[in-house]
């Protein structure tokens, strides 16, 4: 009698356990938990390690240290110490940001989220099991990009944090170092300011769709000369091409990326210059925008998980803690010689250190005497 007793209650336990299970699939379905809170749940709330994990990702939103892009931070992990990083980033409107951790080992599951200022709720952030995101950049903006590794983790990582535009090179062949007239340049002795980048070519180079999308307006008119309108599906933009030598499409055209719309030339007011493409970007009411973070090439670092040391001494008194990796930003406080700090991870000839009262910053290699 007792044996089945016993077996009726597991059964039953069985049966609730599957039915939570159920309704907690269901939940998230409406609600959408991110991986970060959906690994919060294999925790008890009393667990003290728990809790100094969930401490640290909060207070390193309140860190106020700086990423210039392209950025790679190297660095170690040893469990049982817990870390965050969090850095704040500037990204131009058109730019696609990268975010991305990989590790030895590379089971390791990190959490990232990216912030916008005063915004609790993260506006992108790592799936589950995928430690990197991606984020269009729809308008100029700062956001402070949190990372953390699951609880008890060990090894060697490797961040890395980039841009890359969202459109392709609109000639042919040409890359940054042909733009040598850029947005805002003055034009007319000052009277007006210059409404896109011109990219010089020889003539005849082609011009080339930036994006997928309709031609809405070719023709010969105005300060432009020759030139072709195309209309953009992602950001609701017009893409406008000027004095061109000659037009290779026809208005409501359908265009891939890197199809022909013309050939680089000088026609318009254009004329007294060397061959070139102007290139603007027009969205809606807020009318022209700065095209060059839509198609700049901008470098990627490369994969590099190397060990870091854990710990160092600083080497002398009055030590630079900066808020980023370079004399450029901000000095944060003068560190004295003989403290200990914490490793948090190094970035070319900078490390990223932290001392025990939770004070952390950039501090340069040669500054500091590493610890084994």
């Amino acid at each position: 009698m007792g044996a089945m007793k016993n077996l009726c209650t597991c059964l039953l336990l069985a049966l609730l356990a599957v039915s939570c299970k159920q309704i907690q699939q269901a939940t998230d379905v409406i609600t959408q938990p991110t991986p970060r809170e959906v690994y919060e749940r294999r925790f008890d709330e009393t667990n003290i390690a728990y809790q100094e994990w969930v401490a640290m990702y909060q207070s390193s939103q309140q860190d106020s240290l700086e990423a210039p892009l392209p950025f790679s931070l190297s660095g170690q992990l040893q469990a049982p110490n817990i870390k965050a990083f969090a850095y704040d980033v500037l990204i131009q409107q058109g730019e696609r940001l990268f975010v991305t951790v990989v590790s030895k080992p590379d089971s390791l599951q990190f959490f990232l989220d990216a912030f916008r200022k005063d915004q609790k709720d993260p506006v992108v952030y790592s799936e589950e099991n995928n430690n990197t995101f991606t984020y269009l950049a729809e308008r100029t903006d700062t956001l402070k990009v949190v990372i953390q590794p699951e609880l008890y983790a060990s090894g060697n990582f490797q961040l890395q944090m980039y841009t890359q535009p969202s459109y392709a090179f609109p000639v042919a062949g040409a890359d940054n170092r042909n733009v040598q007239s850029f947005w805002g340049a003055a034009r007319d002795g000052g009277r007006r300011s210059h409404e896109g980048i011109d990219i010089f070519a020889a003539r005849g180079t082609p011009v080339v769709a930036a994006i997928d999308g309709r031609v809405s307006s070719t023709g010969k008119r105005g300060l432009g000369g020759k030139q072709v309108w195309l209309r953009d599906g992602l950001f609701g933009a017009s893409l406008y091409y000027a004095h061109l030598d000659s037009i290779a499409v026809r208005n409501g055209m359908r265009v891939k990326v890197g199809d022909t719309l013309g050939f680089v030339g000088n026609s318009g007011n254009a004329r007294t210059t060397a061959p070139h493409l102007h290139f603007g970007i027009y969205k809606g009411y807020s009318g022209a925008v700065n095209p060059y973070p839509f198609v700049a090439q901008q470098k990627i670092p490369e994969q590099n998980i190397k060990s870091v040391e854990t710990a160092a001494r600083i080497g002398r008194n009055n030590a630079e803690l900066r808020t980023g990796p370079s004399t450029k930003f901000n000095q944060i406080a003068g560190l004295r010689q003989r403290d200990t700090v914490a490793v948090y991870g190094q970035t070319e000839n900078w490390y990223h250190i932290k001392l025990q009262d939770s004070v952390g910053g950039f501090m340069h290699r040669s500054l500091l005497e590493l610890l084994p």
